[in-house]
């Protein structure tokens, strides 16, 4: 009985992930009612491959009901090339004031990752939603081939995902468009699953969405600053640091005596051992 239900469920959502899919084709080229200024904004939205800004509108509702201010960027629906597109992204990024909690659907991670460095610095913290990380089929025979499976400059660039910052994969359980499925799979031990399947349902599903928002709140909090964790870990440096100042002297000799009469070479450590996966 528990099967049957789990694949009526599947089966259910793999056809809410068609009508979604085409709701996103139909609706990618109609433009942002009410735009937040990026300077206000705290997360990030990039869109992903055949999405507009319309398609994200229950994302950033359920956001803004949480206390966040997200922005979507202008990224364009379709595309061939990912040049131009990397161009526009920069301009939009490369002058901001501070760092910012990146929301990358499918594609849109891979155009974080192909971003130069003065834009990759204002990446605070990234979430892929879906993101096929070494490319995928679906662009074989149309759309950028740099995007492609196993594209050469997907291959070179992979390992750079690991130097951003806060960095967190998001993938649906099952994958219908951007294939193949391992691909949406980064691996090492960093993989999050949501239990609805279909790439596109993820930013649509109310299920997908509150954990999406459950994440964000335990992780990122409103209203909490990138900058405000980097300059609280600096004051927690000096902290240490002042009383090591402020030690007396004689405090310092019985150190300097405790150091002679015990050498560190003389102690002995056993090296652990990593087990090779």
């Amino acid at each position: 009985m528990k099967k049957t239900f789990a694949s009526l469920r599947e089966f259910y959502y793999y056809i809410v992930e068609i009508f979604s899919f085409l709701f996103s084709l139909a609706t990618c080229y109609l433009p942002e009612t009410r735009e937040t200024p990026i300077e206000q904004a705290d997360i990030l939205i990039v869109p992903g491959f055949f999405s507009g800004p319309v398609y994200y509108k229950k994302l950033t509702r359920n956001l803004e009901k949480a206390g966040y201010k997200p922005k979507i960027l202008k990224v364009p629906p379709i595309f061939l090339s990912t040049t131009n597109i990397i161009r526009s992204l920069d301009s939009q990024l490369k002058n901001l004031p501070k760092k910012y909690v990146f929301l990358t659907h499918n594609t849109g991670g891979l155009l974080c990752l192909l971003l130069p460095d003065t834009s990759r610095r204002k990446v605070g913290a990234l979430i892929t939603l879906g993101t096929p990380f070494r490319g995928t089929s679906l662009f074989r025979f149309f759309g950028p081939k740099d995007l492609d499976w196993k594209s050469p400059l997907l291959e070179k660039m992979f390992n750079t995902f690991l130097f951003m910052d806060r960095f967190q994969p998001l993938s649906p359980w099952k994958e219908l468009f951007f294939l193949p499925k391992s691909s949406s799979e980064f691996g090492q031990g960093r993989d999050l699953w949501f239990d609805v399947v279909g790439n596109f349902n993820i930013v649509r599903v109310e299920e997908n969405l509150r954990s999406i928002t459950d994440y964000l709140e335990k992780n990122h909090p409103p209203g909490s600053s990138l900058e405000h964790h980097s300059k609280s870990d600096k004051s927690r440096i000096l902290e240490t640091e002042i009383p090591e100042v402020e030690k007396p002297s004689k405090t310092k000799k019985k150190v300097r005596r405790t150091e002679i009469k015990k050498p560190i070479g003389k102690k002995k450590v056993q090296p652990v051992r990593k087990k090779r996966k």
